[in-house]
């Protein structure tokens, strides 16, 4: 058995003793298809409320939850309206990616609760009314949909003594037993995931959306889903990691105070495996305008050097800083194992201007502060993405505009393309990295990459059906010339000098918001390797045949190849 139990534990595996590539998590929530829990109600959002009909009635505010997000009752608080719902519901299972191993296992699955009340189920699943018991009931997917399970509370608590609703767990019939003897993970999504090295939880914890500050606001692993704007608690990603003796990859918040880290690091030190390393990044692309602690960051630099004047740099100078600052508590924290934390200074592809401002932090004056590389600093990340966008007008093409689109990674097929090409354009960016910060000795990771064409905001027809431009996208990511395009890209990414490579990301669907996922789903075939999807394979082969090249880049292996499960959906 997997050891998912909190402390200093190492499973038992060598797959990825040597490899040289990460993978980002997809984040939590009800339409996941990477899957990854043996409980599956922890994917859900929370409670949603629901008059009889089974209309949204939008007054999830004024629930009545306990410290877990279990409804104590049916009525309302403080609703200055007359309340609508009368029921309170889950979706699990919604929107899986179809495949031809179908779109999530069909079958009994068992719902396990305590408590008094009325559970009832809806869309794909229906009770089996003999097999259940209170406090047990098993369910029937006859036909699994994109529709997914609803599941419902009508009642709770009927006799009004405290004995609510609460605690239900959804897990597969087969896999009952594996979650009664405390196993957390899907064991097929953790053999997925056995020969990634770096296990980055960017998504896993919400980092781009999250406002948490105080340690006291943290996920824990007791509330009713993992699927919260929090994130998914911070032990459960740890677990993961010590499941597959990765390397974590932290993300934390970015208003985080001291304590906040102060406790983060002890904690990770506490319980992830004595030799997995932990690479500690302060939130998600703080250069990139789009995401929320950019603005942050400037508002912060300019409460910091009010005196600084218009023209300084106040975002990176801030975000320098604070990597310091969080690098310096951490490594304090680990004490002894200090060598063990990898403090990553994020940066953008395409200006290693970013990474030298950050790493200069002129603007943090006084004794023992700027330069922040001086701070430990283990290492600076890129996200070299290739691919972009293609002209809209060669979906007019026989094929959809395939061809064009391949042709495009290789040459200058069109004025709105980089000369020559999508992938020796960014590989002459990764290569101009690596000298601009010889002098920091740092060396040069990837904290994201891959292909990024997205067709937002201009992806879907006006009957909500995804465009020509979005579809092209889509089978460009399932063509088999995307495995060739992969592996030269990644061979480039070697031959320019990085390192550690964390593909972006693991497995989730295809839409017009990107083709993101090595697989779109948990369901897809992966063994044997030919014929698995074109990333996928690029990126196992990349694994099998590029141990990695960097000095002392080996892991320790602990005891024997972990055995493949026997519990995976059949194809």
């Amino acid at each position: 058995m997997i050891s998912t139990a909190p402390g200093p534990v190492r499973a038992a595996t060598s797959y990825n003793a040597n490899s040289a590539m990460g993978t980002n998590l997809a984040g939590v929530s009800y339409w996941t298809s990477e899957q990854p829990f043996l409980d599956i109600f922890k994917t859900c959002s929370g409670f949603s409320t629901h008059n009889a009909a089974g209309t949204e009635t939008n007054e999830e505010q004024y629930l009545n939850l306990d410290a877990n997000g279990w409804p104590i009752s049916l009525a309302a608080v403080n609703e200055p309206t007359p309340q609508q719902f009368t029921q309170v519901s889950v979706l699990v299972l919604r929107n899986q990616p179809s495949t031809p191993n179908g779109t999530y296992p069909a079958g009994q699955y068992v719902v396990r609760y305590q408590g008094q009340g009325t559970i009832t189920y809806a869309f794909d699943a229906a009770k089996v009314s003999n097999l259940s018991t209170p406090g047990r009931d098993v369910i029937n997917v006859a036909n699994p949909t994109s529709g997914g399970i609803w599941i419902t509370i009508t009642s709770t608590d009927p006799n009004h003594t405290g004995n609510y609703l609460k605690n239900i767990q959804v897990v597969k019939a087969e896999q009952e037993s594996a979650l009664l003897a405390g196993q957390v993970f899907n064991p097929y999504f953790l053999n997925l995931m056995r020969n990634f090295r770096v296990l980055r939880f960017m998504d896993w914890f919400n980092t781009n959306a999250t406002t948490l500050s105080s340690w006291s606001s943290r996920p824990q692993q007791s509330y009713m889903t993992w699927g919260t704007p929090g994130g998914v608690p911070y032990e459960v990603a740890v677990q993961l990691a010590n499941a597959i003796s990765a390397d974590a990859w932290i993300n934390i918040p970015v208003m985080a105070d001291n304590n906040y880290i102060t406790q983060f690091a002890t904690l990770v030190h506490s319980q992830l495996g004595g030799t997995q390393k932990v690479y500690v990044e302060l939130s998600n692309e703080v250069w990139n305008s789009g995401f929320p602690q950019y603005a942050y960051s400037i508002a912060q630099g300019q409460a910091m050097w009010p005196n600084a004047g218009s023209g300084a740099d106040y975002g990176n100078n801030w975000y320098g800083m604070r990597v310091a600052q969080s690098c310096d508590i951490w490594k304090s924290a680990w004490g002894s194992d200090a060598s063990r934390v990898v403090c990553v200074m994020g940066s953008q592809n395409g200006n290693p201007w970013v990474a030298t401002e950050r790493l200069n932090c002129t603007l943090w004056t006084g004794a023992g502060n700027a330069p922040c590389a001086n701070h430990g600093i283990g290492a600076v990340a890129i996200a070299p993405y290739f691919g972009y966008s293609v002209p809209s007008a060669w979906t007019s093409q026989p094929d959809g505009g395939l061809t064009m689109l391949f042709a495009s990674l290789y040459t200058q097929n069109d004025p709105s393309i980089p000369v020559g090409g999508w992938i020796p354009h960014i590989i002459s960016q990764m290569a101009a990295y690596p000298p601009a910060i010889a002098q920091y000795h740092l060396p040069l990771i990837s904290y994201e990459g891959g292909q990024t064409f997205v067709s937002f905001p201009h992806g879907m027809n006006a009957n909500n059906t995804p465009n020509a431009l979005t579809n092209l996208y889509i089978a460009a990511n399932s063509d088999p010339r995307m495995q060739a395009a992969y592996a030269q890209y990644l061979q480039g990414w070697k031959a320019a000098g990085g390192q550690t490579f964390v593909h972006f990301n693991d497995i989730s669907p295809y839409s017009q918001y990107g083709e993101w996922g090595a697989l779109q789903s948990i369901m897809q075939t992966t063994s044997p390797l030919t014929s698995a999807p074109p990333k996928w394979q690029a990126l196992q082969n990349f694994i099998a045949g590029n141990a990695c090249w960097w000095q002392s880049c080996a892991g320790t292996i602990a005891v024997a190849p972990m055995a493949p499960s026997s519990l995976r959906a059949a194809q």
